[in-house]
C-alpha cells in the first residue's frame, strides 16, 4: 500500500525504517528479476503470531495468538474518510430559526410615489420605529434570508459493504506503527504493535494506569492529560466545555467489559469499545487512521469471527496493488526499457530583456563608462559629507563664542551706564523734584493712616468716604485745568508720575524696566533717570 496520507515527513521516514522490522506485520517483498514476482505478492506477512503479555510487565509473555486476517485488508483512506464523514452526520440534532422571527411587525409598503423603497414600513408616529423598514433580510430587526428550517436532510445512508471495508481498513491501520505515530500517538516505548493483554485484572483506575505505564504508555497518557483546554467556540456553553486529545483505545470482549468499565473509564483520553460493537468514529477519529489500540486476548481472537460470521456474506476488499513496493516497480528493467530517456534541462527565456536601470551588466553594455560615473558620484558624495561636517563644526563654534560674548556684554552693561546730560537736566528740574517729594510724603501719610484705621473701624469708613469725595473734586479740577492746557503740556505732565514710579521700582529691584508700556525714547530717558537716582541714593 502507499504511504501518501502521512501527516508528517518524519512519519514517512519511520515507515520506511519500520516496514520489515519486528514491530510491523507487513514486510517489504524482496525484488526479483521476473516480471510476475514484481507485480505479485504471495505472502502478506512474515509474522503470523502476536505476543500476549501478562499483567506483571513487558517481560511476562503468557502466550501467542494467531494474527487475524483483517490485518491483511487493504488500507483505503478514501473509503475511510467518506464513510466517516457520512456516519458522523447521523448524530446531529436538528436546529433552525424561529419561524416568526423578524416577521412580527405591523408593517405595510408605501408603494410608489413617495421617493422611498417599496419595502414594508412600520406604521404609526411619535416613535423612531415608525416608518422604518421591516421584514426584509436587509432591514434592521428583519428576518434572515432563507430562514433555516428543521426539516432538512440531516442524516446520511451509507452502504453496508462500504462501512465494513472502512472498518476493516481502520483496524488494519492500527497495526502499522508508522501510521500510529503519524497520527500523533507516542508509542516509542511500547514493546509491540499491536499490543495484546491476556486479561484485565485491575479493578481500580490507579492500578490500570500503573499497568499502562509498565508497557510504555506513560508519555501517551501525559500527552492527553496536558492537552485539556477550554473549547474556543460556543460549545463551551452547551455542555461540551473542554476539548481533549484522543489517547489509547481499549478494545475488550464481553467477559472483560465490567472490569474494563470500572478501571479505565475515568482516564483522560482513553476510550473503551467492545469488539462486537466496533465503531469507525472511535477507530479513526476525524477520519484519520492509525489509532493506538490495546487489545485483550479475547477481543483479538474474536476478530476473525466478527468479520466472517457476524458480518454475513462479507469478503475483504481486494488490494489496489498486490505489491506495495512502488520503487522496485519503477526501477525495474521491464518498466525502464519502455520509458523514453530523460530530456536535458532546456533553458527558457534565454534572450530575456534586462532592465539597465536595475541590472549593472546590462547598463555596462549600453554605457561602458557607467561604472566610472558611479565611482565619481560616490566620491562627490563623500566630499559633500566632509564639507557639511566642517561647516556644522564652525557654526557650532561661532554660536558658542557669540553666547560667551553676549554674557560678557550684559554683565558689563549695567556698570558702564552713565546718565547722559539730557537725563541730568530732566532730573535737576525743580518740577520733577517736587513731584517726587509729594509722592513720597503721600506714601508716608497713607501708612500712618492705615495704622490709625486699624485701631478704630468707625474712623476707617469715614476716611474712605472723605477720600472718595476728595478724589471726585480732584478729578473735576483736573478736567477744568485740562481744557485750558494744550496737548503738549498734558503729555509732559503725564510723564512725571511714571518717572517717580520707575524710580521706586528700580530701587527695590534690579535694572529690569521693560515692563513699562511706553515708547523706546521715553523708556531710555526713564531708565537713565532711575539708575542715576539709585546711584545718588
Amino acid at each position: 500500500f502507499f504511504f501518501f496520507f502521512f501527516k508528517q515527513k518524519t512519519a514517512y521516514e519511520i515507515a520506511q525504517r519500520l516496514v520489515g522490522s519486528e514491530m510491523c506485520i507487513r514486510d517489504r517483498v524482496s525484488t526479483q528479476s521476473t516480471w510476475d514476482s514484481i507485480f505479485t505478492q504471495e505472502e502478506m506477512t512474515t509474522r503470523p503470531l502476536v505476543s500476549v503479555f501478562g499483567q506483571e510487565g513487558v517481560d511476562t509473555i503468557t502466550g501467542q495468538v494467531k494474527m487475524p486476517k483483517v490485518f491483511q485488508a487493504p488500507i483505503r483512506l478514501d473509503i475511510v474518510q467518506f464513510v466517516h464523514d457520512n456516519i458522523a452526520r447521523n448524530k446531529r440534532q436538528p436546529h433552525g430559526v424561529y419561524e416568526k422571527a423578524g416577521m412580527q411587525h405591523s408593517a405595510e409598503s408605501w408603494h410608489t410615489g413617495r421617493a422611498v423603497a417599496r419595502v414594508p414600513r412600520v406604521g404609526g408616529s411619535g416613535t423612531r420605529r415608525s416608518s422604518q423598514a421591516a421584514f426584509g433580510n436587509m432591514c434592521r430587526k428583519g428576518r434572515m434570508f432563507a430562514p433555516l428550517k428543521i426539516w432538512r436532510r440531516w442524516h446520511r445512508k451509507v452502504n453496508v459493504t462500504q462501512k465494513r471495508h472502512a472498518l476493516a481498513a481502520a483496524v488494519a491501520a492500527t497495526a502499522v506503527p508508522a501510521l500510529v505515530m503519524a497520527r500523533g500517538h507516542r508509542i516509542m516505548d511500547v514493546p509491540e504493535i499491536p499490543l495484546v493483554f491476556d486479561k484485565i485484572s485491575a479493578e481500580k483506575t490507579k492500578d490500570f494506569i500503573g499497568l499502562l505505564k509498565k508497557f510504555g504508555a506513560k508519555s501517551e497518557l501525559d500527552r492527553c492529560h496536558e492537552s485539556k483546554k477550554i473549547r474556543a467556540t460556543k460549545g463551551k456553553m452547551r455542555n461540551r466545555r473542554y476539548v481533549l486529545r484522543k489517547g489509547p483505545l481499549l478494545i475488550h470482549g464481553d467477559s472483560d467489559q465490567k472490569k474494563a468499565l470500572t478501571a479505565a473509564r475515568n482516564i483522560p483520553g482513553l476510550d473503551l469499545m467492545n469488539v462486537h460493537r466496533m465503531n469507525l468514529l472511535n477507530l479513526a477519529p476525524g477520519g484519520h487512521i492509525g489509532r493506538f489500540v490495546i487489545w485483550t486476548k479475547e477481543a483479538f481472537a474474536a476478530l476473525d469471527k466478527v468479520f466472517t460470521v457476524e458480518k454475513t456474506g462479507y469478503t475483504y476488499a481486494s488490494p489496489v496493488m498486490t505489491n506495495a513496493d512502488l520503487g522496485s516497480i519503477i526501477n525495474s528493467d521491464q518498466v525502464q526499457k519502455i520509458l523514453r530517456p530523460a530530456k536535458p534541462n532546456h533553458k527558457t527565456h534565454v534572450n530575456q530583456k534586462k532592465n539597465p536601470l536595475k541590472n549593472k551588466a546590462a547598463m555596462k553594455k549600453l554605457n561602458p563608462f557607467a561604472p566610472e560615473i558611479v565611482k565619481m558620484e560616490k566620491a562627490a558624495e563623500e566630499e559633500r559629507k566632509k564639507a557639511r561636517a566642517t561647516a556644522a563644526k564652525t557654526h557650532r563654534g561661532l554660536k558658542k563664542a557669540g553666547k560667551k560674548w553676549m554674557k560678557a556684554v550684559l554683565a558689563g552693561l549695567v556698570e558702564s551706564m552713565v546718565p547722559p546730560p539730557k537725563a541730568k537736566e530732566i532730573y535737576d528740574d525743580e518740577e520733577v523734584k517736587s513731584v517726587h517729594e509729594e509722592m513720597s510724603e503721600q506714601e508716608e501719610e497713607e501708612k500712618k493712616e492705615e495704622k490709625e484705621e486699624g485701631k478704630d473701624e468707625g474712623k476707617k469708613e469715614a476716611k474712605k468716604e472723605a477720600k472718595k469725595e476728595a478724589t471726585k473734586e480732584a478729578k473735576k479740577e483736573e478736567k477744568k485745568a485740562g481744557k485750558e492746557e494744550t496737548k503738549k503740556e498734558k503729555k509732559g505732565k503725564k510723564q512725571f508720575p511714571f518717572i517717580a514710579q520707575s524710580h521706586s521700582y528700580i530701587t527695590n529691584t534690579a535694572v529690569s524696566y521693560t515692563h513699562l508700556t511706553l515708547p523706546t525714547s521715553d523708556l531710555v530717558q526713564i531708565s537713565v533717570v532711575a539708575v542715576s537716582l539709585k546711584k545718588k541714593k
